[in-house]
Order: C-alpha cells, then structure tokens, then sequence
C-alpha cells in the first residue's frame, strides 16, 4: 500500500469512532460506527474484516454520491423540490448502499486486507484466527 493509503487508513483508525459521528445520517454510517465501536484487542479476523468492508462500502458510497450530485448539478435540475425528486432520491440512496456493499464485495480484497492488517497492528491483534471474542 502507499504512504498516502497507509497514512489515510491510520488517520481513519486513530479516530473511526469520531468520524462516524460526525458522518452523515446514514444506514451505513451506523454501521460503520457500529463496527468501529466492538473492536479492540480481543477481535477476531473476521471482526477485522467486516468493519474494514463496511468502512469501504460507505467510503465507495461517498464517492458515488459525490459524482452523482456534481452530474445533477451539470444537468441543472430544476425540479428538485418536488415529491417526485425525493422519492428518487430516496430509492437512488438505497441503490447506491447496495451498489457500494456489492463492488466492495467484488473487488475490495486488496484494500480490506491493507486495512485488516492496519487495524491487526492498531488493535494489538495477534492471534489472526476467526475465533469467537472473550
């Protein structure tokens, strides 16, 4: 991983829990302090792991929302007040979770086991194996 990804992923895990306060009122956002909230020394692997993919999930969701508005913006909606519009946008949300939890699914492998690997030395983590929590 380089200097950038590996100094973004520690600044993430120094302060999960902070951010995802601050993160937007979002399913996801919950879950990622959720996640964030159940970790610490004892955490198997697989604790690891699923808190690794729900931050990426919500992080690739961020991205996707961003191109989205900036497309609307280009277009110039004009009709963004009404009922319509919010029940699109509403349904668009959900398809953009879903979408973001799918391509990290498919092709996060890399990132997440940065990520594991990361959280393994910020957590203290030695034993690697998915056994349960004491």
């Amino acid at each position: 991983m380089s200097s950038i990804g590996t100094d973004f992923t520690s600044s993430y895990l120094n302060s999960i829990s902070s951010q995802a306060a601050n993160m937007r009122n979002s399913q996801q956002a919950s879950d990622v302090e959720n996640a964030a909230a159940g970790l610490s020394k004892n955490s198997s692997k697989e604790d690891l792991t699923k808190a690794a993919k729900t931050f990426e999930a919500y992080f690739v969701e961020q991205i996707i929302k961003e191109v989205k508005k900036s497309n609307d913006e280009l277009k110039g909606d004009d009709d963004s007040d009404t009922y319509a519009k919010q029940v699109q946008d509403m349904y668009m949300d959900s398809t953009i979770q879903t979408l973001s939890s799918d391509i990290v699914d498919k092709y996060g492998d890399r990132f997440t086991e940065d990520m594991v690997k990361n959280m393994q030395a910020q957590y203290g983590v030695t034993d690697t194996s998915d056994t349960e929590k004491s």
